[in-house]
């Protein structure tokens, strides 16, 4: 039996013994990171990146133990600013959890943050069954929530506090909090924002691109916040495969800025490798991969 196949059966067997292989010590040796909210076995690509954000729900404790192992840090990817009804938690009879559909995405309306009955399932229910498999932290996702329903962000506040709490001293992401960071700077790790310098046209049906005075601003705001809490700022954009000019032109102005960026579609169900790899190689063998299906 050769030395690699041992390697082989001794990651595979450690990955299912024990998925809370000790956890990266913080964030702050992660450099580049990805975004897989659709299930990908490809764990040995995901494993180089510093950071994997995952639908928890696709993957199980012994996957989680494997990407540790292979030195990523797997954080599971939560949205407690929707219900999301494709959950196992779904209950259609429980309107009062329902605020309206968002109406970009099927399958999901706005949660209320407010209702006791949401906090609990989050907290006693989606948050605990997330941590027994190992995973290193949450990447909350508030949607356009606090966007669309400025009144619950007092809600929204207190549940990302009593998050923290639960979730110790593992690492804390928050997407779409730019607009109560300063109410939660003190309690997370790290600070998401989406479409900063690229976004989709839902209306439209294309991506495009921000010229840098529209987002100047807004990256004046996050530098001096990541300072004032000293956090990290996840940069996530979106842009199309082939186009590599943009692509990299997100990724350079991101490091520059001191920011972590990953560019997908839209759909976030390609893994890109942009941010390790030479940007134009790897968006071109995606692009060739999309037509060829």
């Amino acid at each position: 039996m050769t030395a690699q196949v041992i390697s082989l059966l001794s990651l595979e067997s450690f990955g299912q013994a024990n998925s809370f292989v000790r956890c990266a010590p913080f964030l702050s040796n992660v450099n580049t990171f990805a975004a897989v909210y659709f299930d990908d076995r490809s764990l040995n690509e995901l494993g180089k990146f510093d950071m994997v954000i995952l639908d928890p729900d696709n993957y199980d404790a012994s996957d989680v133990g494997k990407l540790k192992l292979l030195g990523a840090t797997p954080i599971a990817y939560l949205n407690i600013g929707e219900i999301e009804i494709y959950r196992k938690y779904y209950k259609p009879a429980d309107s009062s959890l329902f605020l309206s559909p968002d109406p970009n995405w099927r399958y999901c309306y706005y949660s209320n943050i407010c209702n006791p009955g949401w906090q609990e399932l989050v907290l006693e229910k989606r948050i605990p069954e997330i941590l027994d498999k190992g995973f290193c932290g949450l990447f909350l996702d508030l949607s356009d929530l606090l966007s669309e329903y400025p009144s619950v962000r007092k809600c929204a506040v207190s549940l990302i506090r009593k998050i923290r709490d639960r979730v110790g001293l593992r690492n804390l992401i928050v997407d779409g909090g730019t607009q109560i960071v300063d109410k939660i700077g003190d309690n997370v790790d790290g600070l998401a924002v989406e479409g900063l310098m690229g976004h989709y046209d839902f209306q439209s049906d294309n991506y495009v691109m921000y010229s840098s005075k529209s987002w100047d601003r807004k990256v004046t705001f996050l530098v001096n916040k990541a300072k004032k809490y000293r956090i990290k700022i996840f940069q996530l954009d979106y842009a199309s495969p082939a186009d590599f000019r943009n692509r990299e032109r997100i990724i350079s102005e991101s490091r520059r800025l001191g920011f972590i960026p990953y560019v997908g579609t839209i759909e976030l169900d390609t893994v890109f490798m942009d941010t390790i790899h030479k940007i134009r190689k790897t968006a071109q063998r995606s692009a060739f991969d999309g037509q060829r299906r």
